[in-house]
């Protein structure tokens, strides 16, 4: 027989082996779709099963869906894989041959080879050595081409009974992650539709919780396998996700972590309450928990432990580092057991404080707790700058968050201030929450040296040292509103004056001078200007004719009445 004619017949094998799988999915298929299926408005059906158009077939992925390596130690051979088999002879060939329905490899010049059910490793062995006993001189390998792809019941809580298809490189998380996108697609088309009616079952079915870590897979046999999927996202441990076979059902039963749970608090990464398995250890919760963040003092770990009552606990303290080294046993859990896992005293904080201004290196500083002053601050930032104005300096604080301001309110409502009160105070609590200004003497203690006048500076704080403006701002009922140059010593008059003095309607008697630092408006007997302050010229309120005549009606009435009284008096007194 010639290499040609031995190819040609490799060819046909390997065509007659493809469309017996094909035929065999499409029987899979068509079988799932008889089912049932839901009515949608169009006479269009929705398969409860598979969530397509009755009658059309998803097409199988032409890239294995995989998440590392194949196991040859873990996966099964079943129907529908396709493998390499390569023959290192003169002149080599290779053949790509299905696994039959029935389970087995047909090897043109070798033979049948029953291979399915068997794990990989297995198999490899197996048909190496049926070839070598043909060609004993070449080298043989047999490889994994494409994993097949077969039907899987998903069934439970929290999502539809579905039988969904997947690939035999996929584990029970993906089933059931399928089942619920499914299921979610399923609402979404009733959600359109309204049509598509849900069995009372059901519903109550997508009410409840499903476990994520009691899932049983029973298989074609008849045995069962566990799979712990929360357990799988925390340690990445293939047996608790396992792989799938052929026929398989994955049963996902409801979770009820109100009494069944394990509490894991304190310096972990991941705190919270997690549903309890049966064979649970400290070790095992730990990983669960994400393990232990990196100020977990792993010498002192409680496990915290009631009565079935709930009236007494009991406290173990346990010494983790010692059952990490094997030098321990690692201690079971029970169910509602709490574990605390406390964190090192750790008081090294990202303190630090803002300087901006008029200083030569603005820029964040880092500090240290209650015990950097505003004056150290000021000495690191490179002192001041020529154009520095200390009596306009500042010094911002954020103590109070928002959630705080919210319950200060709150609780002075409760206190039975009035109205204009309460106005006020929320006004002032929202300047507390932008932030809050420290009372500090920046002229007295840099330029005094007056070391009394210090303050220690907090986390975010922020020093703002001003420039100097050396103008006054004139604005409100003057004629040329704007900045006008400062000169120590002169009082609101002079700096109108500059402004072109006040306009026709300028309420001259109720001027006020708004001071750079305070913001507070004083009148101009109760402040000297000082370089930066405000100069406010308010405006006299239009009044119509109407407003005056009443005005002179009443004090008319007032003048009439009271001089009706005095002729009275002087009446009763003859």
């Amino acid at each position: 027989m010639t290499p040609k004619t031995l190819r040609f017949i490799f060819l046909c094998a390997i065509v007659a082996g493809e469309s017996a799988v094909a035929q065999s999915l499409d029987k899979d298929e068509t079988q799932s779709n008889r089912n049932g299926t839901y009515q949608t408005q169009g006479q269009q059906k929705i398969s409860p099963r598979s969530f397509v158009p009755e009658g059309t077939r998803e097409q199988p992925l032409a890239v294995p869906i995989l998440d590392g390596p194949v196991d040859p130690k873990e996966y099964t051979v079943g129907p529908g894989d396709i493998y390499s088999v390569n023959i290192w002879i003169s002149p080599a060939f290779t053949l790509q041959l299905p696994v039959t329905p029935e389970g087995s490899i047909i090897i043109p010049t070798v033979g049948e080879v029953f291979v399915s059910g068997l794990h990989l490793d297995e198999a490899k062995k197996k048909v190496v050595a049926e070839i070598q006993k043909k060609y004993i001189s070449g080298n043989i390998s047999f490889t994994l081409l494409t994993p097949r792809i077969f039907a899987v019941r998903v069934t439970g809580l929290g999502f539809i009974e579905n039988t969904v298809y997947v690939q035999s490189t996929e584990r029970a998380q993906d089933a059931i992650s399928l089942a619920k996108s499914q299921t979610d697609e399923l609402l979404k088309a009733m959600s359109q539709t309204g049509t598509i009616k849900l069995s009372n079952e059901e519903t109550q079915k997508l009410s409840v919780q499903g476990s994520l870590r009691k899932i049983k897979i029973r298989h074609k046999d008849g045995t069962e396998s566990a799979a712990d999927i929360e357990r799988f996202v925390a340690t990445g441990e293939s047996k608790c996700n396992p792989l799938l076979q052929d026929g398989d059902v994955v049963i996902v039963p409801p979770r009820n972590i109100m009494k069944d749970f394990v509490g894991v608090y304190g310096a972990v990464n991941g705190e919270g309450t997690y549903e309890f398995v049966e064979g649970d250890s400290l070790m095992s919760m730990i990983q669960i928990a994400r393990g232990c963040s990196p100020l977990a003092d792993s010498s002192q770990v409680k496990i915290l432990r009631t009565d079935a009552g709930g009236n007494t606990m009991q406290t173990i303290s346990i010494d983790m580092r010692a059952i990490a080294a094997g030098a321990s046993p690692n201690i079971p859990l029970q169910r509602g057991d709490r574990i605390v896992v406390r964190e090192k005293m750790e008081l090294r904080r990202d303190y630090k404080v803002r300087v901006e201004g008029e200083v030569l290196y603005p820029g964040n500083y880092p500090i240290t707790k209650d015990s950097t002053k505003l004056t150290d601050l000021i000495k690191v930032a490179g002192g001041f700058t020529d154009f520095a104005s200390l009596s306009m300096s500042k010094l911002f604080r954020r103590s109070v968050t928002e959630k705080e301001i919210s319950s200060e309110r709150l609780e002075s409502a409760r206190g039975g201030v009035t109205p204009e009160d309460s106005a006020y105070f929320y006004l002032e609590t929202n300047v507390r929450l932008n932030r809050e200004l420290v009372v500090v003497d920046f002229v007295s203690l840099f330029s005094g040296h007056d070391e009394s006048k210090d303050v220690y500076v907090r986390d975010e704080d922020e020093i703002f040292i001003a420039s100097q403006q050396k103008t006054i701002y004139v604005f409100g009922q003057v004629v040329h509103p704007g900045h006008v140059a400062y000169v120590s010593g002169k009082s609101y008059d002079f700096y109108v004056s500059l402004a072109g003095g006040f306009t026709e309607y300028a309420r001259s008697s109720d001027t006020r001078i708004i001071k750079a630092t305070t913001k507070q408006w004083l009148k101009p007997d109760e402040t000297t200007i000082q370089d930066g302050d405000y100069v406010w010229v308010p405006k006299e309120p239009y009044r119509p004719f109407g407003y005056y005549m009443q005005i002179y009606g009443e004090l008319f009435s007032i003048i009439g009445t009271l001089a009706t009284l005095v002729v009275l008096a002087v009446q009763l007194k003859k």
